[in-house]
């Protein structure tokens, strides 16, 4: 790396700086500095940000759905020879994460040197990332988990925006200058602006998040002087990191390398002058934003999403050896059939195949008269077939204890009316559900559920129901049942243990949608 060298002013340009400070108040400063507005153009560039996010523990190549060849795409091995490939046309570049690659494959529950999901970091390690960020699957076993696992990094995770209950930063907080050619580039890192609502309580129990534009405002205060570029990696999601930029347009912020909502980014989008990248999930594409940067601004860009193709990749020996001895570790434990799966489990916005049969399961291990489970905790469709340990791990990888709850017909009515408006404004992921069925519709302004039935008898107002859900639905009562936290009982076993008996025990399994959601209103 190059250090910048910096000659000093004449005399006459000082003396017309001193008049421009006077006659214009500072107009260098960055709180007054007007946001950039840089074009898209074909180079030449001096600086390359290559970007991934939300890995989700993806560190093997998986089939790629949405390609006709259903070619392998994806993990570590693949992103460091594209990377490599890249980078030979980009001598000068950063290396950037944005957060979440914990949570979605067993690797993230197996301990490396007493650190759950340890292994997955020694890869990242090995790739040779430059920074990242914390993000809040981070948090999936427990803050001293997440601060393990930001400790064994080789490279700084980052964030300035989480605060514990002293009041100080249990993460790396003070933004990173990197010497990049002829450049200085300051990255700083803030987490995910709803962490609380994306997380169990207890699992981020005494910590605490300071406004993200009031931290990075501080931040570039002081790195602004001395640097060239100012990049920020977040976790809060690409509508969010819109109205971030536009908060901080004219702050001397230069780019934002975004996450959490696996938002695709085929070009960089503007906002507030800011460049916004992000690169989907899973280490399905690896993000390259080409950047042209002059006078301490970005006067031009180009950006692009990298497919990740498996075939013919190769990586240097550290990382291939910690790839191979981390897939026999999984294949020696979760590698085992369980059971036979007749038709597709296929997920959907609406009541799925997969969800029925879950939630089916859920409350029968219960012994409880209705269940609900979150459909964004269905993280995999299966195609019909042998069915893994493995597979159910995917499918359901969070860490969600069984618990049941006494429900009231009111509440469950209720409950039913949030899950119904849910689904109509899409505020949340739509609530699978067994034991009962409903139908509603959209009247007016409001929702309006009716037919309701509990095991086959119209719903009893002043009835008392047994519930079951994972644990962090129940948490999370404010946002899935629009009411508070009732008291639960725990059933005694993880949802994904009990899920794993149950394929056991059945053997074969089929499962269709048999109509327990219906929308009156005569939407698709």
């Amino acid at each position: 790396m190059m250090r910048t060298v910096r000659r000093g002013p004449s005399p006459s340009l000082l003396l017309a700086l001193l008049l421009s400070w006077l006659l214009l108040g500072c107009p260098g400063c960055a709180a007054h500095r007007p946001a950039a507005r840089p074009v898209a153009g074909t180079g030449p560039w001096n600086l390359t940000i290559f970007h991934t996010n939300d890995i989700h523990g993806a560190f093997l190549p998986e089939p790629a759905a949405w390609r006709d060849d259903h070619a392998l795409v994806g993990g570590m091995i693949a992103l460091a020879w594209h990377l490599a490939g890249e980078r030979s046309l980009a001598p000068v570049s950063l290396l950037l994460d944005g957060g979440d690659f914990m949570t979605g494959n067993p690797i993230c529950d197996i301990a490396e040197a007493g650190v759950l999901g340890g292994g997955l970091v020694d890869m990242m390690n090995a790739v040779g990332y430059d920074a990242g960020v914390v993000g809040n699957h981070e948090f999936d076993h427990g803050l001293a988990n997440a601060e393990a696992l930001v400790a064994r990094a080789s490279f700084p995770i980052l964030a300035a925006d989480i605060l514990d209950e002293h009041g100080d930063h249990p993460f790396p907080y003070e933004p990173v200058v990197f010497e990049r050619g002829d450049l200085r580039v300051g990255v700083m890192g803030v987490s995910c602006s709803s962490l609380f609502s994306m997380t169990a309580h207890d699992l981020t129990a005494g910590l605490s998040l300071q406004n993200q534009a009031a931290v990075v405002r501080s931040q570039i205060r002081d790195l602004d002087p001395r640097t060239d570029l100012l990049v920020l990696i977040t976790h809060d999601g690409i509508e969010s990191d819109e109205a971030l930029a536009r908060e901080l347009s004219g702050s001397g912020l230069d780019v934002i390398v975004g996450a959490h909502s696996h938002t695709r980014l085929e070009e960089p989008k503007l906002a507030g002058g800011i460049l916004i990248v992000q690169a989907g999930s899973h280490l399905q594409y690896l993000g390259r934003l080409d950047l042209r940067v002059e006078d301490d601004r970005v006067t031009a860009y180009a950006g692009k999403l990298v497919p990740l193709l498996a075939e013919g990749a190769e990586a240097g020996p550290l990382l291939t050896a910690l790839v191979e001895r981390n897939e026999r570790r999984i294949e020696q434990e979760f590698g085992v059939v369980i059971g036979t799966l007749t038709t597709d489990w296929k997920r959907g916005r609406g009541e799925s195949n997969i969800g029925d049969w879950l939630t089916d399961r859920m409350r029968e291990r219960a012994g409880a008269d209705v269940a609900f489970l979150n459909s964004g905790s269905i993280r995999k469709d299966l195609p019909a077939g042998p069915i893994r340990l493995l597979d159910v791990q995917e499918i359901l990888p969070f860490n969600n204890t069984l618990v049941s709850c006494e429900l009231s017909g009111e509440q469950l009515l209720a409950i039913l009316t949030c899950n119904a408006r849910a689904q109509v404004t899409h505020d949340h992921g739509l609530l699978q559900v067994s034991g009962v069925r409903y139908a509603f519709r959209e009247v007016g302004d409001h929702v309006e559920v009716e037919q309701v039935t509990v095991g086959g008898q119209p719903l009893v107002r002043d009835r008392v129901y047994r519930a079951a859900a994972p644990d962090y639905v129940v948490m999370m009562a404010d946002s899935y049942f629009c009411m508070p936290a009732p008291a639960t009982e725990p059933v005694g076993v993880m949802l994904t243990t009990a899920i794993v008996d149950a394929v056991r025990a059945a053997v074969t399994v089929h499962a269709e949608v048999d109509g327990r959601i219906r929308d009156l209103t005569g939407r698709k």
